[in-house]
């Protein structure tokens, strides 16, 4: 049985729905945004996410949907390990700052 994944948080800007995209998510769901931004936010996000689509060379979300989700029988501490250093090279070049 395959299950199917929902992004439900973070999502404000296209790039993040296109990495919940590459990561295998079937829906991403985008309340939180368009509550803050309005109803035509959702037509940024769709024309952003068009254009990213166009620049790259994909022209359906199935060849993007999952591109870049770790195989089910992948050793993921690696992944895991890389996430940490990313993250702390993140915090460390203030992109958490407040």
């Amino acid at each position: 049985m395959q299950a199917s994944l929902a992004a439900t948080t973070g999502v404000e800007h296209v790039a993040d729905v296109v990495a919940h995209l590459l990561a295998g998510a079937d829906v991403v769901m985008t309340t939180s945004a368009l509550l803050r931004h309005g109803p035509d936010h959702a037509r940024a996000l769709l024309e952003g996410l068009q254009d990213w689509m166009r620049r790259k060379g994909f022209d359906t979300i199935q060849k993007v949907r999952g591109l870049l989700a770790a195989p089910a029988d992948a050793d993921h501490t690696e992944s895991e390990r890389s996430s940490y250093v990313s993250a702390m090279r993140r915090a460390n070049t203030g992109v958490y700052s407040s």
